[in-house]
């Protein structure tokens, strides 16, 4: 039941045009509409926060794309976008990491050329660039294997030259150096063959001589040193031919005495010692003497005895007419 004036509300008839004011009704102003966009905003700058007149609040997405492709683009609540540069994950070390801002990342192949002839390169994805020398090794041992960096492998030509003109020098591919003495045997037995390692060869003629006076000595291309006795021989029978070493032939007399001294002992030259017993040797050429010869004594004279054993007579020797006999007077 009322009493006095009445009052409806009409509050209900506030109004708002849009979702964006809340309406209320004031005492003395009566109707208001108060803005509440500002409630339609949060902390959370990955979304864009608006108020829209038909419905209201609204929250859009972010889109963070700063239209580079090297970036992983991503939003953090308290900052906003974020923009994360893309990172190597390759664990292929032979790939190198690119990234293009329009194309994103790529790949391309790590160059392990080091510009060195005498390596050999490869790229091990494990580890990378590998170097391997170059094996230059021709496996010829007569030449030296040697690598430049700007064109390779060289091969110079050992030089096995010793210096000595006693040796032929040559080269073995599988041994290397040789060096073969020289052979300087001229196949003549006159010389001395020798070398010298600075002028080679030479061959010396053979000294035969023997300091001997009783050889003679030549030399023959087959045997060598020949020595001969040297011919002594005078062709004389009454010498002895001798030789000394040191003055050569000499000769003696030869002693033709056969030690008879009954005999004449002479020497022919072409026959030898003659020994001659003449009937008359021991002859004095004395009627008185009995001449004989002893071997040893010689010439034996002894005087004959003229004794007739005749007292009527004077017996004596006449060395001419030997035995006299004289008769003496009285008889």
């Amino acid at each position: 039941m009322y009493n006095g004036c009445y009052f409806p509300d009409i509050s209900y008839q506030c109004q708002s045009p849009d979702a964006c004011h809340e309406p209320s009704c004031d005492s003395e102003k009566g109707c208001v509409l108060t803005d509440i966009s500002d409630e339609c905003f949060y902390d959370d700058k990955c979304y864009e926060y608006a108020c829209d007149d038909a419905i209201g609040c609204t929250s859009t997405l972010v889109y963070c794309n700063d239209h580079d492709a090297c970036t992983d683009d991503s939003c953090n609540p308290d900052t906003g976008c974020v923009y994360t540069p893309k990172e190597d994950s390759n664990t292929n070390m032979c790939l190198i990491f690119h990234c293009d801002s329009e194309i994103g990342v790529y790949f391309t192949d790590v160059d392990c050329d080091d510009y060195d002839e005498c390596t050999t390169e490869e790229c091990i994805p494990s580890e990378g660039c590998k170097y391997t020398d170059v094996d230059c090794d021709d496996y010829d041992a007569c030449t030296e294997d040697s690598c430049d960096r700007e064109t390779g492998c060289q091969y110079e030509e050992v030089n096995c030259n010793d210096h000595d003109a006693c040796t032929e020098d040559s080269c073995y591919p599988t041994s290397g150096c040789h060096y073969t003495p020289v052979n300087c045997d001229d196949l003549n037995a006159c010389t001395d063959d020798s070398c010298d390692t600075t002028k080679g060869c030479s061959n010396t003629p053979v000294i035969c001589e023997d300091n001997n006076a009783c050889t003679t000595e030549y030399c023959c291309t087959v045997n060598g040193c020949i020595y001969h006795d040297v011919n002594c021989c005078d062709q004389n029978e009454c010498t002895n031919d001798e030789c000394d070493v040191t003055y050569g032939c000499y000769y003696t007399d030869v002693l033709c005495d056969d030690n008879n001294l009954c005999t004449q002992d002479y020497c022919d030259p072409y026959s030898g010692c003659h020994y001659e017993t003449p009937e008359c040797i021991c002859d004095d050429l004395n009627q008185c003497t009995v001449d004989k010869c002893d071997p040893s004594y010689g010439c034996i004279n002894i005087e004959i005895d003229c004794d007739d054993d005749d007292d009527s007579t004077l017996d004596y020797c006449d060395s001419a007419s030997g035995c006299l006999h004289r008769t003496t007077e009285g008889y």
